[in-house]
């Protein structure tokens, strides 16, 4: 127990020291909230792409994968987990944010007492053994943390892993596991912030600027402390022409610093490489026939549409012959019936 406590803490604090004022902290925040979003839902039989939810929070059309209907379905009930798990990490509604205040009030006695860790893990168990549901405490903690003085950077760290099933529910047992969880999920948030770092660094090396007063670096910092971000944006955030934003991301597109992942020519949003699976993701636009205006077709071009079909393949729609029903093999079965019953009762 003491080992297990003694590198959480190292964990999350070197992490929170290393993100807290990170100029990519958004970004390291949106991607880490959708992993732990993606394995809470997980760890409740809800299976999702990583990249469908972010597809889904940012208000793109995903691809819907599956067989038949059935998959199909289930792929979206288990985005619609997960989403509701984003929620109550990044932006509660009023209710959750009702459930979480309850949690921290459950946590703060023990957390005064035994520490914002050990005391978290054993409110935890508590609140469950109440019959009170994850989400609401998974909240609660990063607050928990924060007034505490343990964090300063809301992380998403909930211990996901110790609620698989097959994991033993003594206490002994359970809250070294989940301390365990929560010290796998710091090193994986280090992990991708040092895989976005590189990205981000290499970017800027390569989008230099011919000129002194280029702003193709300050440019890449912008798109990088973004998950998703348009032409528009990036424009407001420079305080430039959108015309001249637009340019600077067509430069970058043909060097492949970035990438385009709506699949549209208009309100198109870029991000960096890094973000190139969310393209795969969303779903392309329907192809325009050539020729065609926008808007509905006409009802003259409905009319020759359903002409086409020449007169020999006209059905003939003529009302059938009545049907009259023939109950002779019926009424020789009943006299058989009636003959027999004869003889059983003579």
């Amino acid at each position: 127990m003491a080992a297990v406590l003694t590198r959480t803490a190292l964990r999350c604090g070197q992490l929170d020291q290393q993100i807290y004022r990170h100029p990519l902290r958004d970004v390291i925040l949106f991607r880490s909230r959708l992993e732990a979003a993606r394995n809470c839902a997980a760890v409740d039989g809800f299976l999702v792409d990583t990249w469908h939810l972010a597809a889904v929070l940012e208000g793109l059309r995903p691809r819907i994968r599956g067989q038949d209907v059935f998959e199909r379905g289930t792929e979206i009930d288990a985005a619609r987990v997960a989403f509701t798990q984003y929620q109550w990490l990044a932006r509660p509604t009023g209710l959750q944010k009702k459930a979480i205040t309850q949690a921290r009030a459950v946590s703060k006695p023990l957390t005064q007492s035994l520490g914002p860790f050990l005391g978290s893990a054993l409110a935890f168990r508590q609140w469950i053994e109440a019959g009170e549901s994850r989400a609401p405490f998974r909240g609660a903690l990063m607050e928990v943390w924060r007034e505490d003085g343990v964090l300063r950077t809301p992380l998403p760290l909930t211990g996901a892993a110790a609620f698989r099933s097959g994991t033993s529910w003594d206490v002994r047992t359970w809250v070294p596991c989940w301390l365990q969880a929560l010290e796998d999920e710091a090193d994986a948030i280090r992990i991708m912030t040092r895989t976005l770092e590189a990205s981000w660094r290499a970017a800027r090396l390569q989008a230099g600027g011919q000129r002194r007063t280029s702003r193709a670096r300050a440019a890449i910092d912008v798109i990088a402390a973004h998950p998703v971000i348009s032409a528009t944006t990036l424009a407001t955030r420079l305080s430039m022409s959108i015309k001249a934003a637009c340019q600077l991301l067509e430069r970058f597109l043909k060097k492949g610093l970035i990438v385009e992942v709506t699949h549209r020519s208009a309100r198109r949003l870029f991000a960096l490489q890094d973000m190139a699976p969310l393209r795969e993701t969303v779903q392309p636009r329907a192809q325009v026939v050539p020729g065609r205006k926008r808007g509905r077709p006409p009802a003259s071009a409905a009319e020759d549409d359903m002409n086409v079909a020449d007169t020999e393949s006209v059905q003939d729609f003529s009302p059938l012959e009545r049907w009259t029903p023939d109950y002779s093999e019926l009424e020789v079965a009943m006299a058989a019936i009636d003959r027999l019953m004869e003889k059983t009762y003579l």
